[in-house]
């Protein structure tokens, strides 16, 4: 038993209600906006790539879960991607500290030749806790978001080249586009096609909601858009989001992602959404100015810590 009356131990198959506990007492406390419901943290935990056996720590107090630190472990690029929780009423007690921790040691065990993690600008404490434990500020990420009931979306012009919903067995098509649009992008870990697969099919997805970019049969362009719906059924309210947008290199600066992110935004509009949000990159001007241009405004600003591991 810790000096402060809690263990840390990892993630147990029978722990599911417990932690599903945590994060819907913790966002009732916070208020801060994050979607929780018991499907979506089903399928985080059900990723092809993670582990929660081994990739998740818990603190335990009194058989009660008081917080958790996540791993999610890169080896291609040598990267541990950190995420975690610590229930309010549980805070400034070493929680914190002590699980984040054990999740860096495990990652400097694994291989992983950096940790990082994601902080909303606004977290003071969780930003506080990263210097303590060694993590430096590295990049920032801007959250944007558009009103489609404000704006008017000027029509498609597809040009020679075929837009169309991606088609059920093109996993191979996506997995490709992406990996290549990406390849140059900060952070960008290339995806398996078992990853893109299951992101695929989880509650938020489907293929119709993927835009792809043909010339011939060559994808060239594509804009992956998922949907949110309220818990409460009654609510009947949607949100969407943009959750990638990419063109391939070598056909870049001829109007594909402008016309790809355009059909994937009436596609949200014909789902009856009204807003819809994504993540960009602070220094991809190229990607902003595009955003901006169609009716995209800045919002809150995500920042990236680092801490080397080898």
């Amino acid at each position: 038993m810790h000096k402060n009356h809690f263990v840390i131990r990892n993630y147990r198959p029978s722990d599911f209600d417990n932690y599903v506990r945590l994060h819907v007492e913790t966002e009732e406390l916070d208020r801060s906006g994050r979607q929780v419901s018991k499907k979506r943290l089903t399928e985080e935990l059900g990723h092809p790539s993670f582990h929660p056996q081994n990739d998740i720590f818990m603190a335990e107090q009194s058989g009660r879960i008081i917080g958790y630190v996540s791993v999610f472990l890169e080896p291609g690029i040598g990267r541990a991607l950190l995420d975690g929780l610590i229930h309010p009423q549980h805070r400034k007690k070493g929680v914190a500290t002590e699980l984040f921790g054990c999740a860096i040691r495990y990652a400097r065990d694994a291989g992983s030749k950096v940790a990082q993690i994601c902080i909303p600008e606004t977290n003071q404490a969780a930003k506080k806790l990263a210097s303590r434990l060694g993590l430096r500020f590295i990049r920032n990420f801007v959250e944007m978001q558009l009103d489609l009931d404000e704006i008017q979306l000027p029509d498609v012009k597809s040009g020679e080249y075929i837009i169309r919903h991606l088609q059920r067995g093109e996993d191979d098509k996506l997995t490709d586009i992406q990996n290549r649009s990406f390849a140059d992008a900060w952070g960008f870990n290339p995806n398996t096609q078992d990853e893109i697969a299951y992101r695929i099919n989880v509650s938020s997805c489907s293929a119709e909601d993927i835009i792809m970019a043909y010339r011939e049969d060559k994808p060239v362009g594509y804009c992956w858009t998922r949907l949110f719906f309220e818990e409460n059924p009654a609510a009947e309210k949607v949100k969407g989001e943009i959750h990638m947008l990419g063109v391939d290199p070598d056909f870049r600066k001829k109007g594909i992602g402008r016309n790809v992110l355009l059909a994937g935004l009436f596609h949200l509009k014909n789902k009856n959404v009204k807003i819809v949000e994504l993540t960009t990159d602070g220094e991809d001007q190229t990607a902003r100015r595009l955003y901006e241009l169609v009716g995209f405004r800045e919002g809150m600003k995500t920042e990236w810590y680092e801490k080397r591991l080898s």
